[in-house]
């Protein structure tokens, strides 16, 4: 409830809120639009009026052009930031954002975790939220600070809905004194909107409204102009740069008034519960006994002690419109720095400014120098002309298809050599157009390579230059991971009620898109429990990037071919499905209910080739390991009729490299008791005693 104040009171608290609005803003922010006003200009580039004028706002300021303009010079741009900072927003926009949870600790289950990433799908979709990433990326990378807002919104939905937005980052003043990247370390935030009495009325109530309106406080000249504004930085908008309302139209603007909405960390004694795991949790207050009681029963400590609360007050200049404790335990400022540095925040755009302002002067001193001495002039006598004066030929020297008449017998007219363009010029527009790329974001990155270079080795340059964006690219990650615990913290306490959303997902046999019905928080009457209860357990927050669509497919088909011709059985509906066809989910269908396709005669006669061969190779080990059987039959009866040469086997067979597979000796002696047979007999060459044997190799191997 807002606690009860009184007119002085609220005035008071009014006049402190505009005095910390007017802290922040002395205190460095209004240096920041200045300078953020400056980066946007180099990269949109100025704007021309309709002679063809260059007009402040761009890559030239006011007193540079009235300058170049007193001097009869021209000024160029040659805007070579904006497509180098698109080749870093293109990055972000192929790899959009995928927020997904899994179980921490409490009741949380695998289960209840994909059922929380699917209802956080669902918020990302109903606020478009991969183009609001988009827009807070490029306000980060271009003028150093971008912002998400979250607030529930019930305008729609009774039971509430998160919305995601994104302000102007002119209007979000931090605290001028933290030095950390998370808002959790902020004192306070400030931001500051212009409002009609329209919109005053439907954020805070008729009453604040009527109060507003009561303060005239309100103006109807251009907002960004306002008499008592202490920050004069023009805002970007659809009325264009430096325009005001004429007198004639002041009464046709429509009234609005600055708002302070100013979000700031209180420390209040407050009840908590505090889990047998030692978490501590505020309670919001509106909790029932019964559900204290259950809390209680589970282990959980209810007591009191000092906690960080937020408080909410928004103010005009003299009014209170909202005093009140915020319904979040956390700021709705969700913030993005390119690059960050205890405070200090920088873009992509800083440090391009020095060179862009080298090449646009470099180059237009080049086009000044060029036009000066294309008519670099004539040397003639004194009435050597006769069809002109030398007035005229001074003006008329340079045109094409002069006709000069001189007086017959004088010496030709001589005209005088122009000055070579200096050289330091145009090493002054390559260093500036080499250096800017360097800073920003080189060709390699942007896929540019040389006329003989092969695809892969450009992609392999330009994923190594990728290096060079990892600090903003990491620092987007940090971002993301901030907004997704929003979501999770909306989803455990705003998503309590029983709802059920329309999910669409990929069936994974076909390949097509099916639509299913999600139901959270639904009741059991049968179990007294609920289903996909979304209150229930603790869970991390796992952010993952995805590739945009069509990349993606390229990428994941390139691999199923690659898979494939390495030998890995993948289906063939497998690469249809992660083919670019039009009509594939067509083509998966017909493959299957198509009846069995023929046998191929080709096919048949390679499988039985295989098997004959098999055959053969079985046959012919199982005869090799026969003869070898044998062998070592022979070899045994050898040795039984001539003990002796045992320990000469072995030593041959040693030095041979034979290895033996049993205990040492290879080759054993006859063992003791054992009766020594008489040797073979048989010496006849025509039939030896081991068919493996012949001529070739001896008869008479037992001698």
């Amino acid at each position: 409830m807002n606690e009860p104040t009184t007119a002085t009171n609220d005035t008071q608290l009014a006049a402190e809120n505009w005095e910390r609005y007017q802290y922040g803003v002395t205190r460095g922010h209004r240096e920041y639009t200045a300078t953020a006003a400056v980066l946007e200009g180099f990269y949109t580039g100025g704007q021309y009026d309709r002679d063809g004028r260059m007009l402040p706002g761009g890559h030239w300021n006011e007193a540079d052009l009235q300058v170049l303009e007193e001097q009869g010079r021209p000024a160029y741009e040659f805007n070579q930031v904006m497509p180098a900072v698109n080749a870093a927003l293109g990055y972000q926009i192929s790899n959009r954002m995928d927020i997904a949870f899994r179980p921490r600790q409490g009741d949380a289950t695998k289960e209840l975790a994909e059922t929380r990433s699917k209802v956080a799908m669902q918020i990302a979709s109903n606020n478009d939220l991969h183009w609001c990433e988009s827009e807070v990326f490029a306000d980060g990378m271009i003028q150093q600070r971008g912002y998400f807002e979250c607030r529930m919104d019930f305008d729609d939905n009774l039971l509430g809905e998160l919305r995601v937005s994104v302000p102007d980052p002119l209007d979000v003043i931090p605290d001028p004194d933290a030095k950390t990247y998370n808002p959790s370390g902020w004192s306070d935030v400030i931001v500051t909107r212009w409002l009609t009495a329209d919109e005053i009325e439907g954020l805070y109530g008729a009453k604040a409204r009527k109060i507003a309106e009561a303060s005239g406080s309100g103006q109807v000249e251009n907002a960004d102009f306002g008499e008592h504004d202490v920050d004069v930085t023009e805002r970007n908008k659809f009325g264009g740069m430096n325009s005001r309302y004429d007198a004639q139209f002041s009464n046709s603007g429509i009234v609005r008034y600055r708002i302070v909405d100013r979000q700031k960390w209180v420390r209040e004694r407050a009840s908590v519960a505090i889990h047998p795991s030692g978490d501590v949790r505020m309670l919001g207050g509106d909790e029932t006994p019964e559900a204290l009681a259950e809390m209680q029963a589970q282990g959980i400590q209810i007591t009191k002690r000092m906690v960080k609360k937020v408080r909410w007050l928004v103010t005009t200049i003299d009014t209170v419109l909202h005093n009140d404790w915020s319904p979040y335990d956390r700021f709705t400022i969700v913030p993005y720095f390119a690059f960050f540095r205890r405070g200090k925040t920088r873009g992509l755009v800083d440090n391009a400014i020095g060179p862009q302002k080298a090449l646009d002067k470099g180059i237009s001193q080049a086009i000044h120098i060029i036009n000066t001495t294309a008519n670099s002039g004539w040397q003639v006598e004194e009435g050597q002309l006769t069809n002109m004066t030398t007035e005229q030929l001074g003006e008329w020297g340079a045109k094409t298809g002069l006709v000069l008449e001189r007086k017959l017998g004088s010496s030709p007219l001589q005209k005088i050599t122009a000055n070579a363009m200096p050289p330091g010029v145009d090493k002054i527009i390559e260093m500036a157009a080499y250096t800017l790329k360097d800073v920003t974001v080189p060709d390699a990155m942007r896929g540019v390579g040389m006329a003989d270079e092969s695809g892969i080795a450009i992609q392999s340059k330009q994923h190594a230059s990728q290096q060079g964006l990892a600090v903003p690219l990491d620092n987007l990650a940090r971002t993301r991971n901030m907004l997704a615990r929003w979501f999770d913290y909306a989803i455990t306490k705003y998503y309590d009620s029983e709802r059920v959303f329309r999910i669409t997902k990929t069936d994974p046999r076909t390949g097509q898109e099916v639509d299913e019905k999600l139901a959270i928080n639904q009741f059991d009457p049968e179990t007294g429990a609920y289903f996909n209860d979304m209150t229930a357990g603790e869970y991390d927050t796992v952010i993952t990037e995805q590739p945009m669509q069509v990349t993606f497919e390229n990428s994941q088909f390139t691999q199923v071919m690659e898979m494939r011709t390495a030998g890995v059985n993948i289906p063939d509906n497998s690469v249809i499905r992660h083919s670019n066809l039009s009509d594939k989910h067509e083509i998966m269908q017909q493959m299957e209910g198509a009846a069995t396709p023929p046998a191929d005669p080709l096919a048949e006669a390679k499988a039985k080739l295989i098997d004959a061969q098999t055959r053969k190779t079985l046959a012919e080990a199982v005869n090799k390991s026969v003869e070898g059987m044998f062998s070592a039959t022979q070899a045994a009866s050898n040795i039984a009729m001539s003990p002796q040469v045992a320990p000469l086997a072995d030593t041959l067979l040693k030095s041979a490299g034979f290895v033996d597979m049993d205990l040492a000796p290879i080759v054993p002696s006859v063992p003791d008791g054992m009766q020594v047979m008489a040797p073979e007999s048989n010496t006849n060459p025509l039939t030896p005693t081991n068919p493996a044997t012949g001529m070739q190799q001896g008869i008479e191997g037992g001698q």
